[in-house]
């Protein structure tokens, strides 16, 4: 850019130039004595060297180095404004979001918790506890160590209070809070109030000499209007301070012990513990699913593999009430077919009794004799039939 062109940009107050390029000027501007006596040298300016020539043309703009300053403020107003006003507002919210329901439910469980815990010590019956306790809790483990307190917390609110199980939801501007302290957004305001201040004393002293010269109206709207986005932000950040006291005395903090940000930070570690434990107790009760389906599985096929190689074959109750499926049938086929009076000569040619393949159950017949059935349909009929005729021939 020629020297001329930039000198124009910086009376124009151009918005291409960056907040970046304006504090690069600024920083290796000669000081003002060093500009006001280049300044002289216009009339050799073919001789000036190109620092020279540049500290000639560009000094020759009136209060130059506080022109820069004002211009820096202008460009960089809103971006320090977005900074500040989010942190204000998520603290507020924060403090809001610490009187749920649903954590102030957690909260009185957790107090359960250590009561029973410490039931016949001193610290039985506690009315509260200090939230920094919050994060201790994965610190009481288990005999075995595979449970802590936060996870019997975690399965607790589960099983018992549903409702309260995602108070973690309604905490979410917690996080942003703990990165918010109450000093560094009082410094921070302070420090634009004070650049809107200098802007605005720099108008007093200014005298245009160009006509493109376009600084005082520009900085005229623009205090105008940073002044008006302060008020608002002041009002915000004094409602920011009237939540902390209030939520600090709700929770029974001291303020000079523990910061606001702290406060929060203990919270904000307490739900990322809860959330840990939440996914560890999942994991554990997906496995202890997974192997009572494995032991279900290893006991069906234990169960069969003894079927198969040791048979029971359930015997007929002559006296049982119901039907009896299949003995009738088998019964009918048998003598229908001769196969039963085969079988019986069968065996009386051998001098052998044929003996049942299977364990029988003894039982009584209409007769009052003994009677050994099996439940199967054609060997139950068939162990029937061999029944009757040995207490016939008896």
């Amino acid at each position: 850019v020629e020297f001329e062109e930039l000198k124009k940009r910086i009376l124009t107050l151009d918005p291409e130039l960056t907040p970046s390029i304006i504090q690069n000027l600024s920083k290796y501007l000669p000081p003002a004595e060093q500009m006001r006596q280049l300044v002289l040298f216009r009339n050799s300016y073919d001789t000036l060297s190109d620092s020279e020539q540049f500290c000639c043309v560009v000094g020759s703009i009136p209060r130059l180095s506080q022109r820069l300053n004002s211009m820096t403020v202008l460009s960089k107003f809103e971006d320090d404004i977005e900074d500040v006003l989010p942190d204000i507002e998520a603290v507020i919210t924060a403090c809001e979001e610490l009187r749920s329901k649903a954590f102030c439910t957690v909260l009185k469980l957790v107090l359960l918790l250590g009561n029973f815990m410490n039931a016949g010590s001193r610290n039985q019956q506690s009315f509260g506890f200090e939230l920094n306790f919050l994060t201790k809790l994965n610190n009481t483990k288990s005999v075995d160590n595979s449970m802590n307190l936060m996870h019997f917390l975690e399965i607790t609110v589960q099983s018992e209070h549903p409702e309260a199980a995602n108070f973690i939801s309604d905490l979410s501007h917690v996080p942003r809070a703990t990165k918010v302290s109450e000093d560094s957004v009082q410094k921070c305001l302070t420090g634009l109030q004070k650049n809107v201040a200098q802007v605005q004393d720099e108008l007093k002293h200014h005298k245009p000499e160009e006509a493109c010269d376009t600084f005082a109206p520009t900085m005229e709207k623009f205090v105008n209007q940073a002044q008006s986005r302060l008020d608002v932000i002041h009002v915000r950040f004094d409602k920011m301070r009237e939540m902390i006291k209030d939520t600090t005395a709700f929770f029974c903090v001291d303020l000079k012990k523990q910061p606001i940000e702290e406060m929060f930070t203990d919270i904000s570690v307490f739900m990322d513990n809860y959330q840990v434990a939440k996914k560890e107790n999942e994991k554990r009760q997906e496995a202890e699913a997974k192997k009572k389906r494995q032991l279900e599985i290893e006991k069906e096929k234990q169960r069969k593999k003894a079927a198969k190689f040791n048979p029971k074959v359930q015997l007929v109750d002559m006296n049982a009430e119901g039907d009896q499926q299949g003995v009738l049938d088998g019964l009918m086929e048998a003598l229908s077919s001769g196969s039963a009076f085969n079988k019986t000569r069968a065996s009386q040619a051998t001098g052998q009794r044929k003996k049942p393949r299977s364990s029988v159950r003894r039982t009584k017949g209409d007769d009052g004799h003994r009677v050994s059935v099996p439940c199967d349909g054609a060997s139950q009929a068939e162990a029937l039939l061999e029944s009757l005729r040995d207490s016939s021939t008896a």
